[in-house]
């Protein structure tokens, strides 16, 4: 997606875009097979023995921001005078507006509005850049705090960006949009601390979405700042960079430079679909607020959220407050909603501040979501595993005849199946409905109004389907369809927040005009889900949330076969990611399922090592618990009992697409390559070797306009048919870049 202008907002003195800025320097890319792999988050704490390493731990993740994030800051100018623009008296609230001077030859200024509180300081300060047409500065004053504006914010918000200015002023210097932003608070903070109205201890700083990301930069980079609220801003905030890539269905590298080009500095583009060559990670740039307040707040239900990407970075930052010996001046609050806050959350930000202050005691906040551990999961089930019990296993051993696999071989894969997804307790279906328009009562939850359920696409209908363990699908379907339809059962990503909405959109629009009846749900701990997943391992700690997701995705399969406007013999399976893995083990275990589209969806997890820099098995054990008993192969790749080829094998001779970009970060094409080549021989041996496709764009990890084409196209072609007509409708469709495209409106 190339970067576009915005429209209130400068990237430099010259450039409008990052192409321009690109052509402009000559810039390059960084030579990334030259810079190390790291898949998961960067241990703060590397290299730091005792507390006196950990200062310069912090100047070296600053250098890094300054770097490769925020771009270089000036100096703090030592010629800073305020000069007071206006006093009055709003009830017994003292109004104070000053203007900052300072920088070359007095140039640069910053516009303060102090609202003081009645009473006898000093007070403690609640400092942000949302002025008074937000709802936020208003409680603190009710609570004895000064509220103090600065403004330096986008100019969205309704007024003018003082920091703009800076660019020219301090031209020799790169720093982004919301670096400046950063600065601009710094300078505000130098006046505060002269004041004897204020507790120079006592500084608070708080900022929502884009303010968000500025405040957690000023206090990372300004230790005067006593604590800080971090407040929905998600990427590029608390979310790290290497939880927003398109997997989870939020706001990606990609995205928001292309979008905001000026909030970052241009270098950080490089990094879209490489997020694991970043040499930092937000979780680091959190950790240099340790040891004071660190308030990381947002919804498990917004849009551009991701409660899992916070919970990880959580408990990284958790490690240096303890180290440092103040655990309880971090906090962790996963609220309800959308993206938008009300008076009372800033009453929490209050009882935040006057906590870790010590001005009041407030229960401290540590919220989770999704909150597993591979170390919890262990302790609850009992299991041990030693990886020596099982043989090592090379990619496609298993043996083939001219009828495909052979029967012992699919035997001894189904039991690894069974190992693998864990003990399945016994349970009721849903009664199958067989027409469409029968009334429902099963419900999928309030989420699913907060997230725009169910989607409106033009030209499909839609039906509530319930199934499964009294779950609630999506069933959409031309709205002028005759006879008994195809039907694709679309799996999504680890789109924590959304489900299937987000990125499913743009797939589920195209397979419709296709011609498809399309279900779609989410999976158990994602969307209307979210809220699953948290305890599941409390109530089934030798099962697996994989097995539960393989189960509902069955079950989805009975309610898709009995309803009579549908063709049973016609069921595909269409997955992203998280989703094409649900749809391997699913097919593999049942044959109702016709063929497979998947996009990212196949991995080699015995052939992964560190050094090829994919998450591989911890992605399924200590990440995401999907497949907890994986993770005592961690060091033994070799023994895991079940990998992608087994499944495959399964699977064959029916027909399956697998779409493999070659700089998928998560699993590497060369090892991808060579499990779907073992898979082919039990397709060959069968004669149907071109029933299984494989194809290698070149692109990182997403569901491109083109993938999407492509796999509504060969899910078409499989429907002969239709196939005339679907190909049509398929490049007329709209596409995931169209569509999120769309973020660039959204003004929080």
């Amino acid at each position: 997606m190339p970067s576009k202008p915005y429209p209130d907002g400068r990237m430099n003195a010259v450039d409008r875009t990052w192409e321009d800025w690109q052509r402009r320097t000559g810039e390059k890319p960084p030579d990334f097979a030259s810079m190390p792999s790291s898949p998961f988050l960067p241990d703060p704490l590397a290299g730091v023995k005792k507390p006196a390493d950990w200062q310069q731990r912090r100047e070296w993740i600053r250098a890094q921001y300054e770097h490769w994030v925020f771009g270089k800051m000036p100096p703090a100018p030592g010629n800073l005078r305020a000069v007071v623009t206006a006093t009055r008296m709003e009830g017994s609230v003292t109004v104070r507006e000053v203007r900052l001077e300072f920088g070359p030859d007095h140039r640069a200024t910053l516009r303060l509005e102090l609202l003081i509180p009645p009473g006898k300081g000093p007070f403690p300060v609640f400092l942000t850049n949302h002025a008074r047409n937000r709802p936020w500065v208003y409680p603190a004053v009710r609570r004895g705090y000064i509220a103090c504006v600065y403004h330096a914010a986008d100019p969205r918000y309704g007024d003018v960006d003082d920091s703009d200015a800076y660019i020219e002023i301090y031209s020799e210097f790169d720093f982004s949009c919301l670096a400046r932003w950063a600065w601009a608070s710094m300078r505000a903070v130098d006046y505060l601390v002269t004041q004897p109205e204020v507790d120079r201890a006592r500084i608070g700083i708080a900022g929502h979405s884009r303010a968000g990301k500025a405040a957690l930069l000023s206090a990372a980079f300004d230790d005067r700042i006593g604590a800080v609220i971090a407040s929905s801003g998600n990427t590029g905030e608390c979310d790290p960079w290497r939880f927003t890539s398109d997997p989870f269905g939020n706001e990606t590298i990609e995205q928001i430079t292309g979008n905001f080009p000026h909030w970052f500095h241009p270098r950080l583009r490089f990094f879209a679909g490489r997020e694991h060559k970043l040499p930092v990670d937000q979780n680091l740039l959190m950790a240099m607020v340790a040891p004071r307040g660190l308030l990381m707040y947002s919804s498990y239900s917004e849009t551009q959220g991701n409660s899992f990407g916070m919970e990880q970075a959580y408990r990284s930052v958790r490690t240096v407050y303890e180290f440092l010996g103040k655990p309880d001046t971090l906090w962790l609050h996963l609220r309800a909603g959308e993206h938008a806050t009300t008076d009372r959350d800033v009453d929490n930000f209050i009882d935040f501040l006057e906590t870790v202050f010590g001005r009041h005691a407030y229960p401290r906040s540590e919220t989770w979501v999704n909150g597993y551990t591979f170390d919890d999961w262990k302790r609850r089930s009992g299991e041990t595993i030693d990886p020596a019990w099982f043989p090592a296993r090379e990619t496609g051993e298993f043996s083939v005849n001219p009828n495909g696999l052979i029967e012992n071989h699919r035997a001894d894969i189904l039991k690894r199946i069974q190992w693998a997804l864990g003990e399945e307790p016994g349970g009721a279906r849903f009664p199958p409905q067989q027409r469409l328009k029968q009334p429902t009562f099963s419900t999928d939850g309030w989420i699913a109004a907060v997230i725009g359920r169910p989607l409106r696409l033009p030209g499909a209908a839609h039906h509530p389907l319930p199934f499964g363990d009294g779950l609630q699908g999506d069933l959409y379907y031309p709205e002028s369809a005759t006879g008994k339809l195809p039907v694709v059962i679309w799996l999504h990503g680890l789109s924590y927040p959304t489900g299937y909405s987000r990125i499913g959109r743009p797939p589920i629009a195209a397979l419709v005009n296709a011609g498809f009846a399309v279900l779609a749900f989410d999976q158990i701990g994602f969307g209307t889900r979210v809220l699953d997943a948290g305890r599941f391992y409390e109530h089934f700690p030798r099962w697996s949330l994989m097995g539960k997701m393989v189960a509902d995705t069955r079950a989805a399969v009975d309610a898709v076969s009995a309803l009579e406007n549908l063709d049973p013999g016609r069921v595909w399976i269409a997955g992203y990611d998280l989703g094409g893995t649900v749809g391997l083990f699913t097919a593999a275990l049942d044959g109702r399922v016709r063929g497979l589209a998947l996009v990212s969806g196949v991995h080699g997890l015995r052939l992964d090592s560190p050094d090829k820099g994919a998450e591989g098995i911890r992605h399924y054990s200590h990440l995401h618990g999907l497949l907890p008993r994986y993770g005592f192969f961690v060091d033994a790749p070799g023994h895991l009992p079940l990998d992608d080829d087994d499944l495959l094998a399964m699977i064959a001779p029916r027909p399956v697409l697998a779409i493999a970009p070659t700089f998928d970060r998560y699993a590497p094409v060369d090892d991808v390559r060579r499990v779907i080549e073992a898979a082919r021989r039990v397709w060959s041996a069968t004669g149907h070797g071109e029933a299984l496709q494989f194809e290698t764009p070149v692109d990182f990890n997403r569901l491109s306009a083109a993938s999407q084409q492509r796999l509504v196209e060969w899910l078409a072609r499989q429907q002969p048919s239709r196939a005339k007509a679907t190909l049509g409708a398929a490049r007329t469709a709209p596409s995931s870049e169209s569509i999120l495209a769309d973020d660039r409106l959204f003004v929080p």
